[in-house]
């Protein structure tokens, strides 16, 4: 949420500069780390990529929405859980109408999720 000039009225953007600024980066990498650690443990053989994909997404709205309440400020979701298998580089997130991919021992497994704060 940006500030106001207090000279011209103007907004000014928040920058890396301003204390609060790093606290929002911080708080969002430390959910997002916490997210990831779950996600990691959760990818055993038989289970769904799709489940862990809404796990991975609810998880970050769920921990998102518990921190800077005091102003409206947009936070949640940066960029979706992705759950790529093997030969899928990355970004696979599928819909709940596509097929499912389920792990296997072996698989290699790659991770992305991202979370904002304002």
């Amino acid at each position: 949420m940006s500030e106001r000039d207090p000279e011209t009225g103007g907004e000014v953007e928040p920058t890396i500069a301003q204390d609060i600024v790093v606290t929002k980066y911080t708080s969002a990498s430390e959910i997002v780390n916490g997210v990831l650690v779950e996600l990691v443990a959760k990818c055993v053989d038989g289970q769904s990529v799709k489940e862990l994909c809404e796990f991975g997404d609810q998880e970050l709205e769920v921990r998102t929405s518990k921190i800077f309440k005091k102003k409206d400020i947009k936070k949640g979701i940066a960029f979706p859980t992705c759950i790529s298998v093997n030969n899928c580089v990355c970004h696979f997130s599928p819909l709940r109408s596509e097929a499912d991919v389920i792990l296997t021992v072996g698989d290699v497994v790659k991770i992305d999720c991202g979370a904002h704060i304002d």
